[in-house]
């Protein structure tokens, strides 16, 4: 590894990983296939499985792991002996095409990656983390064509995104006249492209010896694919990170322009109509026109942050991508954190805020995966309308003794609920992993 690899790919090769090695046992081998960029911007189906890798290298199983990931150029990172990243370029990248620039985590739109088959034969176990791009393709015709098990877990929905893209690409390219208004809505394009992948996502769940998901709740709806066995792949904490300790208004204040008297909003995440972000800035927008002392803070990068600086003006703070420590003392140093989207399967900034001892505000199925009951530990808004989402602020932002219990009610139930990585390596991953291995030996 030299000197230019990011600090994020790094990791500690703790003892008892080598001594692991040793063992008379060999190691299950497993390919874990990521179809998007490894990067340290990366989304959070990207940044679950950095901090999968950093727990499966402190771990002292008898498990080979190796991530396959988009990247610039083919490499291999270890991460410990017994882990290790391999990054692919990928054959029709995304981020090539000048109509999906804006697309969210980039990936491969090339229908296999042919080259890889071979490689992948000689793992014991294929797990994807997607259904739909070349990587997951690719490991389903390996699975065949070499017998090997195939697993996966759900951390995007997928289908749903490729929707909402689709029609912000209709929309970019053709406008709000007649062309664009018959290809996205007399020849629904953007609903056909959804059920196209929902049919694809379909034949891949169906090979599947496992299906790990992200809510209970999911389980019944994958209870079809009679031949996975379903199961849960919680979303852990990193405790030592997040926690109410990290709370500081006076940083707050000369980093962000937050003024003692404003109640700061914070989101963190992709900047982009996935997230459902104008919501919470024409939500913004109605409360600063009735008069309201609010600053929103969203960290992240994408495509609508110019418009919701030209919506909010100086309301609006907009600083790009911050790093993990930053990011930590934001969720700690403001008032409410908001979430509008609803196609994440469980996005662990919700579980990150609420850890920092900061109210949320969330969409059911979407953020609300990790509330436990609505007006208790976060608030939970079913309407997609702005007013909507601006009445529940509303509501929070003038009532100081609500949001602080709301605040300690969602740290408590963070505590409790939510396991570190570390456990969800050991106690979700390991376990399927193992089953399914022992079953096809």
């Amino acid at each position: 590894m030299d000197g230019n690899t990011p600090a994020f790919l790094t990791t500690a090769c703790p003892p008892a990983v080598t001594s692991s090695l040793r063992r008379q046992t060999a190691p299950i081998r497993v390919a874990v296939l990521i179809d998007l960029e490894w990067s340290a911007d990366a989304g959070g189906h990207v940044k679950c499985w950095q901090r999968l890798a950093e727990a499966a290298a402190r771990s002292d199983q008898a498990v080979d792991i190796t991530i396959c990931a988009l990247g610039d150029r083919e490499e291999t990172v270890p991460l410990s002996p017994a882990v290790r990243l391999r990054t692919i370029a990928p054959l029709l990248s995304t981020r090539r095409l000048p109509l999906l620039v804006h697309v969210p985590d980039h990936t491969d739109l090339a229908p296999l990656y042919p080259r890889l088959i071979p490689w992948l034969g000689s793992f014991d176990i294929l797990h994807t983390t997607d259904p739909c791009f070349a990587l997951a393709a690719s490991a389903r015709i390996a699975s065949r064509l070499y017998g090997r098990p195939l697993t996966t877990s759900n951390h995007t929905e997928t289908p749903a995104y490729a929707r909402i893209f689709a029609d912000q690409v209709l929309r970019r390219t053709f406008g709000e006249g007649w062309l664009g208004s018959l290809l996205r809505h007399r020849l629904a394009l953007p609903q056909r492209l959804m059920t196209s992948m929902q049919r694809r996502a379909g034949k891949h769940y169906a090979h599947c010896r496992a299906i790990l998901l992200s809510a209970r709740d999911d389980i019944t709806a994958y209870a079809h694919y009679a031949g996975a066995a379903t199961s849960i792949l919680r979303r852990g904490i990193d405790r030592d990170r997040f926690h109410p300790g990290r709370r500081d208004r006076a940083w707050l204040r000369r980093a962000f322009g937050v003024a003692e008297h404003e109640i700061a909003i914070l989101f963190a995440g992709r900047i982009d109509p996935g997230k459902a972000v104008m919501t919470l800035a024409r939500a913004a927008r109605m409360l600063i026109d009735e008069g309201m002392p609010i600053k929103v803070i969203m960290a992240g990068r994408g495509s609508q942050r110019r418009k919701i600086a030209e919506l909010l003006g100086d309301r609006a703070s907009l600083p790009g991508q911050v790093s993990q420590e930053e990011l930590a003392r934001l969720y700690a140093s403001a008032d409410l954190f908001v979430l509008p989207s609803r196609v994440e399967h469980s996005p662990n900034v919700v579980i990150e805020a609420k850890a920092s001892g900061l109210p949320v505000i969330v969409a059911p199925g979407g953020g609300g995966t990790f509330v436990r009951q609505h007006g208790q530990d976060g608030i939970l808004v079913a309407e997609r309308d702005p007013a909507a989402w601006a009445s529940a602020i509303r509501e929070l932002a003038r009532d100081r003794s609500r949001r602080a219990a709301i605040a300690a009610a969602g740290l408590a139930d963070a505590r409790s609920r939510f396991p570190t990585w570390d456990d969800v390596y050991g106690e979700d991953l390991l376990p399927v992993w193992r089953r399914v291995a022992a079953r096809a030996g």
